[in-house]
């Protein structure tokens, strides 16, 4: 990144409140200690540990078990399997709700790795994620310093919301990233710190692809208000729009245009009519759900940004309300912030995730202000330190002693850690044994990570630490919580309510009979069974041998309708308090299919029989093939097979 000139520390920071000798050379000292790792030799590599514990590991080793990961799973299928680039039909039957940037890149990362799995769809989102901590590092120590850089960067990547989106085959993140730029760019452009000018129109085109044209109204909103707050209207003359409007119109507006050629009124009616202007304005033709208050996304943010939500309080108490006038970068991170916030909370359609691209500012500002040299309120001895630390002590403890009592009791009295789970409300079948076989299986990790946990917490009673290295025990904690999340608990939800076991055994047992969704298909059965299964209703001349459905739909049937099907399948629950179980329904007057049984497991020249699937306990790997004759095209992203 070239510069036009260097920044003074005057021109970064607010200058700070007169202090005593003793308490200066002690934040000298501090920021001395903090410079000396947060230069980018150090820094980077680093951030790249940190965000490869936090976003790579075992990112593939579970089944997907939410609704959104396998619906973009489906349409990366279809690339990889030759359905089309432009417009590719979700698992064959519907127009894609988003742009397919990200499922480029997922299909990209599967034609590497040798197939469409769990790992190569959430591949792009968890790099993105890492390279979304790189950028903030970047750009915040240029506009900033080095210092601040570094806690922004690892603030950004520990917060809750954030940690979700990069580990899930979701758009989000995709978006997230390149709006993070082309706020960033911006910014660079007006304070002089970059020649580059065509970078923020790349940056807010491939937003545009990521999820629409949100990705080129947020740039544009900040930019105009601040301008607009600061005075600032001879930027317009610095920068290149008929280039940047060519290369907008090009990349964003190109794909919009070939994909309207290839999917007609009904891609206009779904990507942008529905999915833009009728999911903002609301209506009585929205019925996509996430309808929320205005204040929803307010208190989604407290709990989004977590467990960083207690050092948002930090900028007041700096005192940013006069630094606002005087500082125009921190003013543009002030309005950053607050345009992403306003404009959601104005849509009909609400969802936390949806603020993700105010994060890095949000992170930015509490760098700022816990920078060392930034005021007394940030010092070893400030107030908020000597309260914060003791607190985030306390919880680290409760929360490592906590685990340990929790794997003790679920390896040693799992009926009293199942009765425990349903007082709460997590009463789904299979969860406590799929808890334990994880515990079991990574028995050492699951017990270091509480241990290291209590000591992180206990050096925070103890010691009376500085802000920024509070910010290092709560990264180290986050960090130690994720790892057994993602080793652990999320496998073993993830095993509890995925239907991948039901959508094996609904091929296994369809065979070459024919099948389809009752009403509505689902994603989670649509990746897993790889099969473009059409979607039917109960009044249809000619039905199906077989039917997939809700188990609710089918108790809604009355007697009569009852009486056509037998229940030949029933799924595990897909929620935690042991509802949503899906079933697959034969004709009364069918019989079972001829060739049912004669699914193969294949992987490493070992064969699994299906019927013998259930008696797995554990994931053999994500790499492996499944195949079944008949039916003929039916080619399996997964090789994994585990009971849930």
């Amino acid at each position: 990144m070239r510069e036009t000139h260097e920044i003074s520390p005057a021109d970064d920071h607010i200058a700070p409140a007169p202090r005593g000798l003793a308490e200066a050379g002690a934040d000298a000292t501090r920021a001395a200690s903090l410079a000396a790792i947060a230069q980018p030799r150090f820094a980077i590599p680093l951030l790249i540990a940190l965000g490869a514990v936090l976003y790579l590991a075992n990112l593939g080793g579970y089944p997907m078990y939410t609704k959104g990961e396998p619906r973009e799973a489906v349409t990366v299928f279809d690339i990889v399997h030759g359905g089309g680039i432009i417009l590719p039909m979700r698992a064959g039957v519907e127009i894609p709700s988003k742009p397919l940037l990200m499922h480029w890149m997922a299909a990209i990362a599967s034609l590497v790795l040798g197939g469409v799995t769990e790992m190569s769809v959430r591949l792009p989102s968890a790099i993105l994620a890492i390279a979304g901590m790189l950028v903030c590092y970047g750009y915040v120590r240029r506009l900033f310093n080095d210092g601040t850089g570094l806690l922004s960067a690892a603030i950004l990547g520990t917060t809750f919301q954030y940690l979700q989106a990069g580990t899930g085959a979701r758009v989000d993140m995709t978006l997230t990233f390149f709006l993070e730029v082309a706020f960033f760019e911006f910014l660079a452009i007006a304070e002089g710190i970059t020649i580059r000018r065509l970078a923020l129109f790349f940056s807010i085109a491939l937003a545009i692809l990521a999820k629409g044209p949100v990705g080129i109204v947020l740039p544009f909103l900040v930019a105009i208000i601040w301008m607009t707050l600061q005075g600032r209207w001879s930027l317009i003359r610095a920068i290149p729009w008929k280039r940047g409007a060519a290369i907008v119109a090009l990349l964003g507006g190109g794909w919009y245009i070939a994909a309207a050629w290839v999917g007609g009124m009904d891609f206009i009616r779904k990507q942008i009519l529905s999915e833009n202007i009728v999911r903002f304005t609301g209506g009585p033709s929205f019925h996509e759900g996430h309808v929320h208050p205005f204040y929803y996304l307010e208190f989604a943010l407290l709990g989004g940004f977590l467990p960083w939500t207690p050092f948002l309080a930090l900028p007041v108490i700096r005192g940013f309300g006069s630094a606002i006038k005087r500082d125009a970068r921190v003013m543009y991170l002030i309005v950053w912030m607050a345009v992403v916030l306003i404009f959601y909370s104005m849509a009909e359609s609400k969802r936390g995730v949806y603020l993700l691209s105010m994060y890095p500012a949000l992170a930015a500002l509490i760098g700022i202000a816990i920078a060392p040299d930034a005021s007394e309120a940030a010092g070893s001895d400030g107030r908020f330190a000597r309260v914060m630390g003791p607190i985030a002590g306390v919880v680290m403890l409760l929360t490592g002693v906590t685990a340990l009592v929790g794997i003790a009791v679920t390896e040693i009295a799992p009926l009293w850690m199942r009765d425990f789970f349903a007082f709460w409300g997590i009463s789904a079948r299979g969860f406590v044994p799929s808890l334990s076989s994880a515990i079991g299986e990574r028995w050492a990790l699951a017990a270091l990570c509480p241990v290291l946990l209590e000591i992180l917490g206990y050096a925070a009673l103890r010691k009376h630490l500085s802000v920024e290295r509070l910010v290092g025990a709560i990264g180290g904690a986050v960090a130690l919580t994720v790892v057994a999340a993602n080793f652990i608990v999320v496998p073993a939800i993830a095993n509890t309510l995925s239907l991948r076991n039901f959508a094996l055994e609904m091929v296994n047992t369809v065979g070459s009979d024919s099948v389809g969704y009752l009403g509505a298909l689902d994603y989670d059965v649509a990746f897993y069974s790889a099969k473009t299964i059409p979607i039917v209703h109960l009044n249809d001349p000619d039905l199906p041998d077989y039917l997939i459905c809700w188990q609710a739909v089918y108790k809604r049937m009355s007697d009569e309708e009852k009486a056509g099907f037998a229940v030949a399948l029933t799924s595990n629950p897909t929620a935690l308090d042991g509802s949503g179980a899906m079933v697959l329904l034969r004709r009364a007057t069918h019989p079972p299919s001829p060739t049912s049984g004669s699914l193969k497991v294949r992987y490493d020249k070992r064969g699994y029989d299906a019927r013998e699937r259930r008696s797995e306990v554990t994931a053999l790997s994500n790499r492996g093939r499944i195949s079944a004759e008949p039916p003929p095209k039916l080619t399996s992203q997964i090789g994994v097979i585990s009971d849930s």
